[in-house]
């Protein structure tokens, strides 16, 4: 992973929880933490794993990774590689592009993308609003590809939500 301009030093973190402002998270093998949460403010470090951060986030909202999850695969065809909708109201969600179940597994929060594109093959360059940019490994088609399916699901569970919230005000 490289790292551009506005790249602070990394501070531990134990409170440290998925808001509006995290950008992408992944997990990293170390002796002192096992997460890195790239935030617009800074980069932190937990040793809270990134599947407890995603389900804590959950929880705080009312819900459980495991559930949000299920919800996706249910109401969309997103069976694997599951965009996770958080909170639709805040409309925070994340998408993985890769098996969640890999470790290191990287998950994205559209809010801050800025842009992605290929650098050479197999490696991926992202920009993000705060100025910063990562490379990983990946692809650009499946990169956008998983942005696409987040951006589908949370639409479908904002639209029904709203649906629910108007037909309740109106005949509730």
């Amino acid at each position: 992973m490289k790292q551009s301009k506005g790249v602070g030093k990394m501070e531990e973190n134990p409170n440290c929880k998925i808001s509006i402002k995290t950008m992408w998270l992944k997990e990293e093998y170390h002796l002192d933490y096992n997460s890195i949460i790239y935030d617009v403010d800074g980069i932190y470090y937990t040793k809270q794993t990134v599947k407890s951060l995603l389900n804590a986030a959950c929880i705080e909202r009312a819900s459980t990774y495991d559930g949000r999850i299920q919800a996706a695969r249910v109401e969309t065809t997103c069976m694997k590689k599951t965009p996770l909708i958080i909170c639709p109201f805040e409309k925070l969600y994340a998408f993985p592009i890769v098996s969640p179940s890999n470790y290191g597994c990287p998950w994205f929060f559209p809010r801050h993308i800025v842009q992605a594109q290929q650098e050479k093959k197999g490696l991926l360059k992202i920009e993000f609003s705060n100025g910063t940019f990562t490379s990983i490994e990946g692809s650009l088609y499946t990169f956008n590809r998983q942005r696409e399916r987040a951006d589908h699901c949370l639409n479908h569970f904002s639209n029904k939500l709203y649906r629910q919230l108007k037909w309740d005000r109106l005949f509730g």
